[in-house]
């Protein structure tokens, strides 16, 4: 019984890390840094699976509903309307359609089509072209055995086979948009530097972080704990005993990331959106 449920939860958790990864890695390669160089927990990056899977549960369930909802209504009042003919064509109609959409996103593994560009579309196009193929073989096959609705008209290996591009295309469409989220959220923190606190570095000993914008203090008194003050900054982010700082001016085209360990050597203060820190605050 615990064996049963350990395995289901170690493989969501699996899904959740490299999910969480998959946003932290472009996340900060918006910013120009490895994302493995920031020492991140495993809790760090389940936190952050969340961000990019709420949107894809919430599209995914309401997808499987309007699915459900069509398999019924054309299952019930509209193919048995249907002449044989037009039975044939429609089957024809649908496994021409999946097989496009199949092969799409089989050739866009490869290839560097224009889906590439849609976020999620080569995993959805295969997920989609999957399930249209599955519809259409059913339904013929059904109709091959007089009409009547049979639950094995698929063989075993192929329901495996249906199982695996399913999970693959969800998979696929799941870890763009959380890449996509990632690139995203690093634009908007960008964007809204000018709302959040400013930094103020102090040091021990010279740490040249030479950036536009970034200024650098030098306390005039003998016995000041920490000599060399740095401001202009923002901190993006603090993990693993590093601190992550990015000028206030920064840009993608030619900002620099300062990656800065966290010790006695140094200390940082904040001081709210647009405050002056003092001109010669020595401590």
């Amino acid at each position: 019984m615990i064996r049963n449920f350990a395995a289901p939860t170690t493989l969501v958790t699996a899904l959740l890390f490299f999910f969480g990864w998959s946003h932290a890695y472009w996340f900060f390669d918006y910013f120009g840094v490895n994302s493995t160089t920031i020492g991140l927990t495993t809790q760090d990056y389940l936190m952050r699976s969340q961000d990019s899977l709420f949107i894809p549960l919430a599209a995914g369930a309401c997808l499987f509903l309007v699915y459900l909802l069509g398999r019924r209504v054309f299952g019930e009042f509209v193919v048995p309307r249907m002449s044989a003919a037009q039975r044939r064509l429609l089957v024809l109609a649908t496994l021409v359609v999946g097989s496009v959409l199949v092969v799409a996103g089989l050739v866009s593994i490869v290839v560097s089509s224009p889906l590439r560009s849609i976020v999620g579309a080569p995993g959805l196009c295969l997920v989609g072209g999957v399930v249209l193929v599955v519809a259409a073989v059913r339904v013929r096959r059904n109709d091959q055995g007089g009409g009547e609705p049979a639950a094995d008209v698929l063989t075993a290996g192929e329901w495996g086979a249906v199982f695996v591009l399913v999970g693959v295309g969800l998979f696929w469409a799941v870890a763009d948009y959380s890449a996509a989220v990632g690139t995203g959220r690093a634009i908007e923190q960008v964007e809204q530097f000018a709302d959040q606190p400013s930094v103020s570095v102090y040091a021990d000993k010279r740490l040249g972080l030479a950036a536009p914008g970034v200024t650098e203090l030098t306390c005039p008194a003998s016995d000041a704990a920490y000599p060399f003050r740095y401001d202009g900054l923002k901190l993006v982010l603090q993990s693993g005993n590093q601190y992550l700082l990015l000028p206030e001016s920064w840009n993608r085209d030619g900002g620099v990331a300062f990656l800065l360990p966290r010790s006695d050597a140094n200390r940082i203060d904040f001081f709210p959106p647009g405050a002056v820190p003092p001109a010669h605050d020595c401590r």
